[in-house]
């Protein structure tokens, strides 16, 4: 039973993905490691391969640099949060398991033990929408783990969003030609959307993000005016829900006026805000404390639905092409520092904007990471489901990584 369960569990965290698509063939995974290779990571600094110095220093330099402006304050704390990954629609059918929901229940206990009040789940669409195969039974589970959620005291985010359908994040396949137009496509997310607040009523339900992601995926693509009127259609067709916020954003890498476009749209409680490459000079990261800003003066709530430290460098402009690679170096235990530095930062930033809440996305960091020495010469889109396995494993041990250890620690500080 525990290989199975284990089993599911990679098959889980790889279906991921966070946001720009990547369209090549997925690899066979290689032989699976013991938990023991990383179940642990010795305490001084590890080397930074010499292939990585340059990039190493640049994105550590940046980081301090945005220390400096964001030295923390005395803001309120936001709602530390994660992505429940065991529960990510990407996953398709494996959820209906009878055996993810001990998983869930696994993940959350976790994450309560690391001081996380708050979680990102991911229903993706059409998973929920009649017509869609087993839809019924994807909704069954999606309301069983928020009241997992919610007997935990934990805030809940529902992301919605287009099924990574196509990519080799996610094996479901979605025909989007049954959608004839944008308008149609977005007519069935909107009734997903009224079923989402209708039978699991989140703490938040984020109606869209990455506007540029759901058309390399789907090819139905909005400009900024038009996205703001799909966000105000939908605002004004979901039926309220007491205590649930409502709200949508971008991906700070995107045409800042997919955010700012929002600001104005009655009705529409929050904007929520991706976080990933950190540009040049940290332009990207900044600018979620600008857009926070803006839309905290426009009367907006502000939360930061998915973070994480994407290790290339920007400063030339951002490229999805390169998402699978930069997510297989992602793993390494040399990397550590930075994701420190990255939650510091992001925290402050999100103290000193008034962004009440902030969710993680790559949370097997927290369990695991890898040796470079050791895997380096594994290719890159086969690294992951050696982190993934070595992540679940030392979850179910009771086992943190060096980041685990100082993200329960900075959490456990800031309140």
């Amino acid at each position: 039973m525990k290989r199975i369960i284990l089993a599911l569990i990679i098959l889980i965290l790889a279906s991921l993905a966070c946001g720009r698509a990547s369209r090549e063939p997925a690899a066979q995974p290689p032989t699976l490691i013991a938990p023991t290779d990383t179940a642990s990571l010795p305490p001084t600094p590890v080397p930074v391969p010499a292939a990585y110095g340059s990039l190493y220093t640049l994105l550590a330099a940046t980081l301090d640099a945005v220390q400096h402006d964001f030295p923390g304050g005395s803001g309120a704390v936001p709602v530390f949060a994660a992505e429940l990954s065991y529960a990510n629609g990407n996953v398709g059918e494996a959820l209906l398991s009878p055996a993810m929901l001990p998983l869930v229940r696994q993940q959350l206990d976790g994450f309560s033990s690391l001081g996380v009040t708050g979680v990102t789940l991911a229903v993706k669409f059409p998973l929920v929408e009649p017509g869609f195969p087993r839809s019924a039974e994807y909704l069954q589970f999606f309301k069983l783990v928020a009241d997992e959620v919610r007997a935990r005291h934990m805030k809940l985010l529902v992301e919605s969003g287009a099924l990574f359908s196509g990519t080799v994040f996610s094996s479901v396949k979605v025909d989007w030609s049954q959608y004839p137009t944008i308008d149609a496509f977005r007519n069935a997310e909107i009734h997903q959307l009224q079923t989402i607040a209708r039978e699991i009523h989140p703490d938040y339900l984020q109606i869209a993000n990455e506007p540029t992601t759901t058309a390399e995926l789907t090819k139905f693509l909005d400009t900024p005016m038009e996205y703001a009127a799909f966000v105000a259609r939908a605002v004004q067709a979901i039926p309220p829900q007491s205590g649930m916020a409502i709200g949508a954003g971008a991906g700070t890498w995107e045409d800042q006026a997919y955010v700012t476009k929002l600001y104005s749209i009655p009705g529409l409680d929050f904007i929520d805000l991706h976080v990933y490459p950190l540009g040049r000079n940290g332009n990207m990261l900044r600018l979620a404390a600008t857009e926070a800003q803006g839309a905290r003066a426009a009367g907006k709530r502000v939360v930061i639905s998915e973070a994480w430290l994407y290790k290339t460098d920007t400063s030339n402009g951002f490229q999805s092409s390169d998402f699978t690679t930069v997510i297989g170096r992602d793993v390494f235990s040399f990397w550590e520092p930075l994701d420190e530095k990255f939650i510091v930062d992001l925290t402050n930033i999100a103290r000193a904007s008034g962004i009440e809440f902030v969710s993680f996305f790559w949370v097997r960091a927290f369990y695991a990471y890898l040796d470079y020495a050791q895997y380096s010469s594994v290719p890159l889109d086969q690294v992951n489901p050696i982190i993934n396995k070595a992540a679940a494993a030392n979850l179910q041990q009771g086992l943190l990584s060096p980041l685990g250890q100082f993200f329960e620690n900075w959490v456990g500080q800031q309140k």
